[in-house]
């Protein structure tokens, strides 16, 4: 085979030109220049929970989060990767698969990439970019579930009790069911806040979504051979109660079970009973090992809530590997901080609103997330990282902070911050613009309380009456710069649009009534 001369001034060599060509599928001659290990699950299942020996493979992590509006939130991500070849080598060579590259990984590798583990809903403004701005592809769902379906396997296997085939199929139930199909189809069947997902609920939507035709007494008698497989789940998992997980409402998963169409012929009521019984003595089985099985019941119970994203991307698996993701998700505000507990007073509900984003810092390498808003007359304030039960997160060590009206920031490596937390972060309108709202508002209450005291007004005192409530009228029609600091002034306006009202009414029992002395 012809050898390439030297690099040299005269000759580009290896330079750009190479390069290109470099990228180039030959897999039909002797050599190969590219390998395609997308397929290799034990790749990605490292990857996803490595061991010791490969947890620094994935280096860092960095979330920015913006809040655009009150309805939604610029999440942009970026997941940095070290060199991979040495877990490829240790994959691929045993297989047989570097036979073709001179025993040695080709400098082009096809391959999975976990993003992140995502809740389960629909994507909005999705986008990715692979290594040097390459192109990345997301994974269909399905291969999302597979590859979450092997790697349950093999974690309870390494323990020396992986799932039977029809426990298998229930954990990709599991992973397969999205809440969107309950509550997006059947609204009607999602209870109120604080209310559980009845026995009632649950027939109706397999009834529709399934078409399994069972009755209120089959879903009862479901219900209680599987209560103490969801305990167990929701133990493991430690986090607040989800009445759409399907890992604690295992019932939902039934629907699934019942389309997915490698299980073997057209279960009826009595298959599906009996699935869901192998599962639960397998849950059983893991829950006596102890602590070593934790990590599968874990993983379980949180592919009940949440999917685990995936990019195929090309890369060279001699150099670091940076991949980026954008996504908006939904602005979760509120007019009471969970921090404050009993303390619901109306001053807070008036000036102290708080903005929460759901952050994803578990997993190896450091931890990098800011958080700021699109709006320029928004300031943030008392940020607080707090757990999934809304208690303040203590023990995580910060290495490098940045605080300011504007954005919040902090960096970590400590290993043991939690797997899931939330961010939250007071709102306000800049200290300028809330100045001017506050003078209006107090001459508002001066004005209306005026107009209420019973003498007289003259020409001079009917213009010092118009002028407030003409300042008050040109905020209240002004439209603010986003409906995030509509949200904020909310309260505010209410305010000054019931003082408004009140002078209003005041003034006509005046004109009507004679509601007035002689000054």
């Amino acid at each position: 085979m012809a050898t390439s001369p030297p690099a040299g001034p005269g000759n580009p060599g290896q330079g750009n030109v190479g390069r290109w060509r470099q990228w180039t599928r030959r897999d039909g001659r002797e050599t190969a220049t590219f390998i395609d290990l997308a397929d290799i699950d034990e790749i990605t299942a490292t990857l996803l929970a490595p061991p010791v020996e490969y947890a620094g493979l994935r280096r860092r992590v960095v979330d920015q989060f913006t809040v655009l509006s009150a309805n939604r939130c610029l999440l942009q991500r970026s997941v940095n990767w070290g060199p991979l070849d040495p877990l490829l080598t240790a994959v691929a060579g045993p297989r047989g698969l570097l036979t073709r590259t001179g025993g040695r990984l080709p400098d082009e590798v096809s391959l999975l990439l976990p993003i992140s583990t995502m809740p389960k809903r629909a994507l909005v403004a999705f986008n990715l970019l692979g290594p040097g701005g390459s192109d990345a592809h997301l994974m269909p769902y399905p291969a999302s579930i597979t590859t979450q379906g092997n790697l349950i396997y093999r974690l309870a296997e390494r323990i020396g009790h992986p799932p039977s085939e029809s426990s298998r199929f229930v954990i990709d139930a599991i992973s397969r069911f999205r809440p969107g199909r309950f509550s997006g189809n059947h609204p009607g069947l999602v209870p109120r806040r604080g209310a559980s997902l009845g026995t009632r609920a649950i027939c109706e939507y397999l009834n529709k979504e399934a078409e399994l035709g069972v009755s209120e007494a089959t879903v009862r008698s479901w219900a209680a051979i599987v209560e103490a497989a969801e305990a167990i789940l929701r133990e493991a998992l430690a986090e607040p109660p989800d009445l759409l997980s399907s890992a604690d409402n295992l019932l939902l998963a039934v629907g699934e079970l019942r389309r997915d169409l490698r299980v073997p012929g057209d279960i009826d009521v009595a298959g599906i009973e009996a699935y869901l019984r192998d599962f639960v003595a397998w849950i059983h089985v893991l829950r006596a090992v102890g602590a070593a099985a934790v990590p599968v019941l874990s993983t379980v119970a949180e592919y009940g809530r949440r999917w685990e994203a995936l990019a195929a991307v090309t890369l060279d698996p001699y150099r670091p590997a940076l991949i980026k993701m954008q996504e908006e998700r939904r602005t979760l505000l509120d007019r009471w901080s969970p921090l404050r507990g009993g303390d619901q007073s109306l001053w807070n509900w008036l000036v102290n609103p708080v903005a929460l984003v759901d952050l994803d810092p578990g997993g190896p390498g450091s931890y990098h997330v800011s958080v700021g808003t699109d709006d320029t007359s928004i300031e943030i304030r008392h940020p607080a990282v707090i757990d999934l039960y809304n208690k303040p997160v203590e023990r995580m060590f910060v290495e490098d902070l940045q605080r300011n009206r504007e954005v919040y920031a902090y960096y970590t490596t400590d290993a043991r911050r939690p797997a899931r937390a939330k961010l939250l972060v007071g709102l306000s309108v800049s200290r300028d613009v809330s100045r001017v709202n506050l003078a209006i508002l107090i001459l508002m209450i001066l004005t209306v309380g005026l107009s209420v005291l019973p003498f007289r007004l003259d020409t001079n005192a009917v213009a010092v009456v118009a002028v407030p409530s003409s300042f008050a009228a040109s905020l209240l029609l002004t439209r603010e710069r986003s409906s995030l600091a509509a949200w904020v002034l909310e309260p505010f306006k209410l305010a000054l649009l019931v003082l408004l009202v009140a002078l209003a009414v005041t003034a006509g029992a005046r004109a009507a009534f004679g509601w007035h002395t002689t000054a």
